[in-house]
């Protein structure tokens, strides 16, 4: 008879020791009550800590003391595993709402998994999870709590380790350091499963393209398209196609990007992807801004505006794209202006505080608005790696001061234009 095997994994145990501690503590017995009559109480500690594993009478008479039938035991084991895998398929294939009634499964179990081998993917995919959700607070702490598990976890969760670590960091916009993490895990990619690595090129496609560097970005989600068409997973492909898009955008290849937001627009509404579908909407309106079809731009944005919670960060960063295409066909932008000042009250958010303020010292003269550029608007953007708008930024300063004929500071800001994410073109 086995009694020690939980999975249909070939070789795969359940560590009968962390069982019988659970249920001791469960049931308030110190480790003298239990052994008494059974075993020494050095004995049961040793088997507790899974450094020895018992004869099966021995472990048969410890869990009937407590009530527990084996049998039960590795039946629950089986169905939380498959509970895991799906919570784990769910991460893979971007299907949250599937992952967060997972997650409410999982949770109810919390205490059992801890003494089971599921325990290091279980941690790590919640890691994954509250990345997912943008819950600082919780990623923070399974961050700390993972960095103590570490110490255990194989070759391949060391990689999922330092991978969901990089996505953590993007979320909290350290994306040198988020970057720098996933080139250290090139070479190990081939270690894990296959089902892996589109999420892999996804993530560094979506990091490079953050750092203006369109060229391997547009390679990484080449691959990511590829990965996900061959493994169906269709809404991740959504996602990878969205960063082409963007990709063709900013390398002026307008005809390739209009065709693929038409796709995106099209696949998000009959998959029901209400977020890609304005998501796409968004980035399609900074297309036309780009060709300077500033009007259609301000329609497309007004056609989302409303329908996107205005405590939202996606909600402001509409209103600052209204706001650039309506200031440049002279439409009138107080209401726009006032709407992101209500919607960023509280926050604190830097960002949008800049462009609000931005925005109404357009009304005011030339040489004060510049003087916002240089002191205010230009280092925000350098020091918090907004590089698209210090860009934008540093071009208006460059012509300022070569009319001026200050050709010190006009190289300085021409410079700038020349870097392209630490890359030169």
């Amino acid at each position: 008879m086995v009694l020690f095997q939980y999975s249909d994994k070939k070789g795969e145990a359940m560590n009968v020791g962390s069982v019988i501690k659970y249920y001791r503590s469960k049931h308030g017995l110190t480790q003298q009550q239990l052994a008494d009559g059974i075993c020494s109480i050095s004995h049961l500690s040793k088997i507790e800590s899974n450094s020895y594993i018992p004869h099966e009478t021995t472990t048969q008479a410890l869990l009937a003391k407590m009530g527990v039938q084996w049998k039960k035991e590795v039946d629950k084991q089986k169905r939380l595993e498959h509970e895991l895998v799906e919570f784990i398929d769910c991460s893979i294939y971007f299907d949250l709402e599937s992952m967060r009634h997972q997650y409410k499964i999982l949770e109810k179990e919390n205490e059992y998994i801890q003494s089971t081998e599921l325990v290091n993917q279980y941690e790590l995919y919640k890691f994954r999870f509250y990345t997912f959700n943008n819950d600082h607070q919780r990623a923070e702490k399974q961050k700390n709590l993972l960095e103590r598990l570490k110490g255990s976890f194989s070759a391949p969760e060391k990689w999922l380790y330092q991978f969901f670590l990089s996505i953590y960091y993007t979320m909290i916009g350290q994306i040198e350091l988020s970057l720098k993490l996933l080139e250290n895990l090139e070479e190990g990619i081939r270690s894990i499963p296959q089902k892996f690595e589109g999420e892999y090129y996804y993530q560094k496609a979506r990091l490079l393209i953050l750092q203006d560097r369109y060229e391997r970005s547009a390679y990484y989600a080449e691959l990511a398209v590829r990965h996900y068409q061959l493994h169906y997973n269709y809404i991740r492909l959504l996602h990878a196609q969205m960063l082409l898009a963007i990709n063709y955008t900013r390398r002026n290849l307008f005809v390739q990007a209009v065709e693929l937001y038409g796709v995106l627009k099209r696949n998000s509404q009959i998959t029901g992807q209400t977020d890609l579908y304005h998501q796409t909407i968004y980035n399609y309106a900074e297309l036309l801004k780009e060709k300077a079809e500033n009007r259609q731009a301000v329609e497309q944005l007004l056609e989302i505006k409303d329908k996107l919670p205005k405590d939202s960060y996606f909600y402001k960063a509409v209103l600052v794209s209204l706001l650039e295409a309506a200031s440049e066909t002279g439409q009138q932008t107080e209401e726009f202006i006032n709407e992101l000042k209500q919607a960023n009250s509280g926050k604190n958010n830097e960002y949008f505080e800049i462009h609000a303020t931005y925005f109404e010292k357009r009304f005011f003269s030339q040489e004060d608005l510049l003087n916002y550029y240089e002191e205010k608007m230009f280092p925000f953007f350098r020091k918090n790696g907004y590089i698209k708008e210090a860009k934008k930024v540093s071009t208006q300063l460059a012509l300022y001061y070569q009319q001026k004929r200050e050709w010190e500071k006009a190289h300085f800001y021409s410079a700038y234009q020349e870097q392209n994410g630490g890359e030169f073109t």
